[in-house]
């Protein structure tokens, strides 16, 4: 199923490429495709440079980086990502986090991080189900509250026509926040926050929803540390959001198909 999944990409490339010809005459085109991704694939899992892909896989740096143009430009890894998750999952309960990221250089979106002495960077919101499949995913500054970028993130995903319920750290407490996930018929189960040294809490939550949010928020937890396996993601060296967006889905097409088709047929 993963080879499968490879295909289409490969022919969604070839169709935009086919649509580009029609405008623009010139050589026919001889790159191996499956050259071209696995060397993505090698630049966001190691976090090497694109001048290394000649060298490794016989590609020019231009053309990488022409048709690394033409994938982004497309979303054509962000349109097969949502054709998969939208034929294989229908969740019931979602868990989101955000995780941060290091700019080595000065590059489009970055904030300063108020946590780490005002560094500079990135901060990508993540909604996933309880089988730490990514249904959602916004990228914004490192200076923006958690609870802003959960609405951002919430509108790219497809309002459900039941209440599902969301699990969230104590980063997302809040009276406005919940109201609005409501309106979008999301139900926040969000973990207390000490309000002061004696022990005070800003509210408290039903022994089913307590046991739930024990049971299930560490699944946001395990894919982070999944996200981070691939280096490239870690530091934003890249300059555009497109581009680091592109190298995510990247990451998330590779846990989400092992996800789906490798450990749920083993448990089945």
């Amino acid at each position: 199923m993963i080879d499968i999944v490879g295909e289409l990409i490969i022919e969604k490339l070839k169709v935009v490429l086919e649509a580009r010809h029609l405008k623009h005459t010139g050589r026919p085109i001889t790159t191996d495709f499956n050259q071209f991704f696995d060397a993505l694939f090698f630049i966001v899992e190691s976090g090497s440079q694109t001048r290394y892909v000649k060298r490794l896989f016989g590609i020019p740096k231009t053309t990488f980086n022409r048709y690394l143009k033409i994938v982004i430009e497309s979303h054509i890894l962000i349109n097969v990502y949502n054709e998969i998750i939208k034929n294989n999952c229908s969740p019931k309960t979602l868990i989101t986090d955000t995780f941060i990221v290091k700019s080595m250089r000065g590059s489009e979106g970055l904030g300063r991080n108020p946590t780490d002495r005002g560094r500079k960077g990135l901060k990508v919101s993540l909604i996933c189900d309880i089988d730490r499949v990514t249904q959602a995913v916004h990228i914004g500054s490192a200076n923006k509250s958690d609870t802003k970028l959960l609405i951002q993130t919430i509108d790219k995903y497809e309002r459900p026509t039941q209440l599902v319920e969301c699990l969230a750290d104590a980063g997302y407490v809040g009276c406005e926040v919940r109201n609005q996930c409501r309106i979008k018929n999301y139900r926040m189960i969000v973990k207390p926050r000490n309000t002061s040294k004696k022990g005070k809490q800003t509210h408290v939550l039903s022994k089913r929803d307590a046991e739930l949010l024990r049971a299930k928020r560490n699944q946001i937890e395990l894919l982070n540390g999944q996200i981070r396996r691939f280096k490239s993601l870690m530091i934003k060296w890249v300059r555009n959001i497109s581009t680091y967006e592109c190298f995510l889905y990247v990451a998330l097409l590779c846990i989400t198909c092992y996800q789906l088709f490798v450990i749920n047929k083993r448990t089945s």
